[in-house]
């Protein structure tokens, strides 16, 4: 196998993965190790949006260097545009698919007969454990974890596209969500919806959010704002109220496992933006 460029080799450390040739069942290694190391945060997104930090999508080099200062993951385009980067390094062929104006994923091809794509996704805080063959698996099988799965299944009215539907206990949550397979994209390409996502109103710039799977110890764990959800694999919630600062970093260094992430940087940005991380629910 080729050497990896430093960046991609201190990458595959923080996934604790050895290289290996770039096919199907790595594919899942790499996404199933990415899910639970670095998390879909938005405390990078509010850190970089200020001042001389500001950077709107890191570089690979980047990405694994905050990933190991900071404990950052990021949200859908640093997630995937950087994990992209390293299945290219590691020998896979793929691209970007944008799914809607704030949200990308990935395409992998050359690894099934006909060039059948597979969907990886670690920027949906969903769980995509495993590449998705859409074109095959759509209709029999659901990402799945406790009461949350997804579903990507072809569109019933555009054709040749594919719609991601976002369930819990079996109920449709969301399908706003739909790619085109032949549109193949670069982070450069998509510079406006990136742009977009740190407008003023943009979702992640108006609350804290932070979340990540925990599979060997069979949960997932989710924070938004002060508001603390550990659920287990057979589906039961568990929510805690968090009423201070110093709770909130305890959680995050402790149930997280994140415990250089300057989430307490995060919540003072957020009050800047006038937002309480601490206020009463609507």
């Amino acid at each position: 196998m080729h050497r990896l460029p430093d960046w991609a080799l201190s990458y595959l450390q923080r996934l604790r993965l050895e290289q290996k040739s770039p096919d199907l069942s790595f594919l899942s290694e790499l996404s199933r190790a990415h899910m639970q190391i670095f998390p879909y945060e938005n405390v990078s997104k509010l850190h970089f949006s200020q001042g001389t930090n500001r950077k709107l999508v890191p570089s690979p080099e980047e990405y694994i260097a905050n990933a190991i200062r900071y404990d950052y993951g990021g949200t859908c385009f640093a997630n995937n545009g950087s994990l992209l980067a390293l299945l290219r390094a590691l020998g896979y062929q793929g691209h970007l698919v944008p799914l809607s104006d704030t949200h990308t994923a990935i395409l992998v091809r050359g690894l099934l007969d006909h060039d059948e794509p597979v969907y990886v996704d670690m920027g949906a805080a969903a769980p995509i454990f495993e590449p998705v063959r859409f074109l095959t698996d759509s209709e029999q099988k659901a990402s799945r974890f406790g009461i949350d799965s997804v579903r990507i299944v072809p569109d019933a009215v555009q054709p040749n596209r594919f719609r991601f539907k976002r369930m819990r206990r079996g109920e449709l949550v969301s399908e706003k969500w739909n790619f085109d397979p032949s549109e193949a994209r670069e982070l450069h390409d998509l510079s406006e919806s990136i742009e977009r996502t740190y407008q003023p109103t943009a979702t992640f710039m108006g609350c804290l959010r932070i979340q990540l799977f925990q599979l060997e110890r069979k949960r997932g764990i989710s924070l938004l704002n002060n508001s603390l959800y550990i659920m287990n694999e057979e589906g039961d919630e568990q929510k805690t109220l968090l009423s201070s600062i110093d709770e909130l970093e305890a959680v995050v260094s402790e149930e997280f496992g994140l415990p250089r992430m300057p989430v307490r940087e995060a919540v003072g940005i957020l009050l800047q933006f006038g937002v309480d991380v601490f206020a009463p629910e609507p």
